[in-house]
């Protein structure tokens, strides 16, 4: 509760998880265009960058789904969220289709997907949870 009856100064710890969020998201979004960039640079292939991403921010958000309220919003919502791009891939999809590369979405429809569901609960053993 931010301010209880009779209290001069408002309990700000329940803001804290709302100003990590953002911070989280920041540097997973910066971590993400590195992967890419760096795929893109080293093997001509940004799709890559992008399959690293997902399967990363999975394997984060596993490690990360049971814990506490900051670790929820800087790990899950923030970094994890941030590293993910899923309207990317579906995107990329898309013009995938467009230009007949059945295999570029083969992998990352199913192989990406199939391993980030790996990652996360590799991530959620890992972190304490079931998955």
């Amino acid at each position: 509760m931010l301010l209880a009856a009779g209290d001069l100064v408002p309990d700000l710890s329940a803001l804290a998880p709302a100003l990590l969020a953002p911070v989280g998201t920041a540097l997973g979004a910066v971590t993400r265009d590195w992967l890419v960039r760096g795929a893109r640079a080293r093997l001509s292939r940004a799709d890559l960058g992008l399959a690293v991403a997902q399967v990363a921010a999975c394997f984060v958000a596993g490690l990360f789904a049971g814990g506490g309220a900051m670790a929820l919003a800087f790990c899950v919502a923030g970094f994890a969220g941030g590293l993910s791009t899923w309207s990317s891939l579906a995107v990329d999809m898309v013009g995938w289709w467009r230009e007949r590369r059945l295999g570029l979405i083969a992998f990352h429809g199913a192989g990406v997907l199939a391993l980030s569901f790996a990652a996360f609960v590799a991530g959620r053993a890992l972190g304490g949870g079931a998955a």
